[in-house]
């Protein structure tokens, strides 16, 4: 993967946290304040879809297999390390949403960002094996 692949992954995850950010500060109640059914389901379903898209975000810039888990570290640290005052500031910055569910927050985005490091990593790891390299980041 080269510096220009990593650099338009960075700004990709910036721009997926901005703009998922800024829809939960608008509806995230409905998505966090409902029923424990209903947050599990938005938790596995956005897992899916975070793997789908990075897939094809992958596949779309004809990253190899090998590199993946390099660029599923430049799409997930924006919106990890963005989240820090995000959650900080929670009551203020999130003010859809009861303080209390702050926690349910953190939780579905530790959640997302698991799932895909989690995907990218295997992913990567079957590769490397396969080819015989050495080099996973």
């Amino acid at each position: 993967m080269n510096t220009k692949d990593r650099l338009s992954l960075v700004l990709v995850g910036f721009g997926i946290w901005a703009a998922a950010t800024a829809a939960y500060r608008q509806v995230g109640s409905v998505f966090f304040e409902r029923s424990i059914v209903e947050y599990w389901l938005n938790v596995a379903s956005t897992g899916g879809l975070y793997t789908l898209v990075f897939v094809g975000l992958m596949r779309w810039r004809r990253v190899e297999a090998k590199d993946w888990l390099q660029g599923a570290v430049c799409i997930a640290l924006p919106g990890m390390i963005g989240e820090i005052p995000v959650l900080a500031g929670f009551a203020g910055l999130m003010s859809n949403m009861q303080p209390e569910t702050a926690g349910r927050y953190a939780a579905f985005l530790f959640s997302g960002y698991s799932i895909l490091l989690s995907f990218a990593w295997f992913t990567a790891t079957r590769e490397v094996r396969a080819t015989g390299s050495q080099r996973l980041l």
